[in-house]
C-alpha cells in the first residue's frame, strides 16, 4: 500500500547480549541502529531472560536464555513447560537479589550506552517472564514445574524494582511494558518517562485477557501520554466466535492502539469485511495530523512578526509521542521561515489544538508570497512529517495559501 516503514524492532534472547557479566556485545545492537540511521528510523528492542520455543542456548541439557554465570548464581529453577516433556528451560530465581541486581547492571549499562543517540528511541521494558513479556505462561499452569518448586513467580514489591531500574535507565526514551506486569500500577505512575502498554493479542475477546490492565488506576487513559502497541492474535482465543479483523478493528479505536504488528495471525483476511477491518485498523492505528482554519496575519507597523492562528486535528487515535517542529515558509521576494511553538503532542483525536502565536521574521519586503508549513522532526531522523493533507511538495511542505505584504 506505499507506507513508509522506517523504524525497526529486534528481541534477543539475554545471553546473545551479554555471554557472561558484563561482557555486552554492542555490535548486536550497533548493527540494527546502523540500518535505522541508513533508513531515517529508529529502533527498538527487548531482551529476554526466557524464551520457549526459540532459545538454542544450552545449560546443564536445559534451553536458556541468560548468562550461565548468571543462572548459577541466580539458584535456577530447571523444568518443561506443561505438554512438552523432555524440553526443559532455566528459569531464574526471579526474586532473588542475584538476579535483580544483574538486571539493574543489564539495563543500567543499555540506558547509559545510547542515552545520547536518539536513534534508539524505544525500549520494551525488560528482564520478566516467558519472551520477556512479563508472564510465566505457560510454566505456571497445571503441571508445570512452579507446582512443585519453592521458587515463585517474581513478587510485585521485586516486579516493581524491575520497573525503576527500566525507569531509571531509560528516562530519555520511550518504554512500554506488557501487561501481564504484576507491577503494572508501578509503571502506568511513572512520569519520567510515561510508560505504554503492550497487548499481544488484539481481535480477540478482551485482548485475551489483556483488558485488565484496563482495571489499574490511569490506565484507561495513559493512551494520552505513552503508547499503547500490539499485535494480531493467531485466532480469537475468546468464546463470542466474532471475526478476528473485525472485532480487531473496533479494538484499535476502543484501546487507542498507537503501533500495530500485522504478522502474528494463522491465516490473512478473506471476505470483504475482513479485508476492509485489517485495512482500517492499519490506517487508524498512531496519528494522522492535519490543519484546520489557519489563519496567517501581518501589521505593517511590525513588519518582523507574522501571526499564526491554527486548529490541529488528529484523524488517526493515538497522539504523536515524538517531538516536532512546525516550520512555516514565506517565498515570494524573499525566502523565509520561522518556527513556531507549536507542541504536536497535544493533538489528540478527541481533542484538537486551537492556538494563536506570534512568529518573528526577517523584515519583509513588499510583494505576494506563497505560504507553506512543514512539520520536521526535532531530532532531525525521520523526514518531515505527512500530514493528513493534500499538496505536499518533495520537501515536505504544505502550501495554504497567499499573503500579500505591503
Amino acid at each position: 500500500m506505499g507506507w513508509v516503514d522506517n523504524d525497526s524492532y529486534s528481541r534477543w534472547n539475554w545471553v546473545d547480549f551479554e555471554s557472561s557479566q558484563g561482557q555486552y556485545n554492542w555490535a548486536l545492537i550497533d548493527t540494527e541502529l546502523t540500518k535505522a540511521k541508513a533508513r531515517h528510523g529508529r529502533f527498538g528492542m527487548r531482551l529476554m531472560p526466557l524464551c520457549e520455543g526459540c532459545a538454542p542456548h544450552m545449560y546443564n541439557g536445559a534451553h536458556s536464555s541468560i548468562p550461565d554465570d548468571l543462572a548459577a548464581a541466580s539458584n535456577a529453577l530447571i523444568g518443561a513447560p506443561p505438554g512438552s516433556p523432555g524440553e526443559n528451560y532455566v528459569l531464574p530465581d526471579w526474586n532473588s537479589d542475584a538476579y535483580l541486581s544483574r538486571v539493574e547492571a543489564l539495563v543500567g549499562a543499555i540506558g547509559a550506552h545510547y542515552h545520547d543517540d536518539p536513534t534508539f528511541a524505544f525500549f520494551d521494558m525488560s528482564a520478566y517472564g516467558n519472551w520477556g513479556e512479563m508472564h510465566l505462561y505457560p510454566f505456571t499452569s497445571t503441571g508445570g514445574p512452579y507446582e512443585t518448586s519453592t521458587q515463585k513467580p517474581i513478587t510485585v514489591a521485586n516486579a516493581t524494582r524491575i520497573v525503576n531500574a527500566n525507569t531509571k535507565a531509560f528516562a530519555n526514551k520511550l518504554l512500554v511494558t506488557n501487561a501481564g506486569n504484576p507491577a503494572l500500577a508501578a509503571a502506568i505512575a511513572s512520569t519520567t518517562p510515561h510508560v505504554g502498554i503492550r497487548v499481544d493479542c488484539l481481535g480477540s475477546d478482551g485482548l485475551a485477557g489483556g483488558n485488565v490492565i484496563m482495571n489499574t488506576p490511569g490506565a484507561t487513559d495513559q493512551w494520552r501520554v505513552a503508547p499503547f502497541i500490539t499485535e494480531w492474535c493467531q485466532v480469537n482465543l475468546g468464546n463470542s466466535g466474532a471475526d478476528l479483523f473485525v472485532q480487531g478493528e473496533t479494538q484499535v479505536r476502543g484501546y487507542h492502539i498507537s503501533m500495530l504488528s500485522s504478522g502474528n495471525f494463522q491465516k490473512p483476511p478473506t471476505t470483504t469485511a475482513e479485508t476492509d477491518a485489517f485495512r482500517l485498523a492499519n490506517v487508524e492505528a498512531g496519528y494522522r495530523l492535519r490543519t484546520d482554519s489557519v489563519t496567517v496575519t501581518f501589521a505593517p507597523s511590525q513588519r518582523t512578526s507574522l501571526g499564526v492562528a491554527w486548529t490541529w486535528n488528529d484523524d488517526g487515535v493515538a497522539p504523536t509521542y515524538l517531538g516536532w517542529r512546525v516550520v512555516v515558509r514565506l517565498t515570494g521576494p524573499m525566502t523565509v521561515e520561522a518556527t513556531a511553538a507549536t507542541d504536536l503532542r497535544k493533538v489528540m483525536p478527541d481533542q484538537p489544538l486551537i492556538e494563536s502565536s506570534m512568529l518573528s521574521v526577517p523584515s519583509l519586503a513588499p510583494g505576494t508570497y506563497t505560504v507553506a508549513l512543514r512539520v520536521e522532526d526535532v531530532q532531525s531522523i525521520s523526514p518531515p512529517m505527512f500530514l493528513a493533507m493534500q499538496g505536499r511538495d518533495a520537501d515536505g511542505n504544505y502550501v495554504l495559501g497567499t499573503i500579500d505584504i505591503p
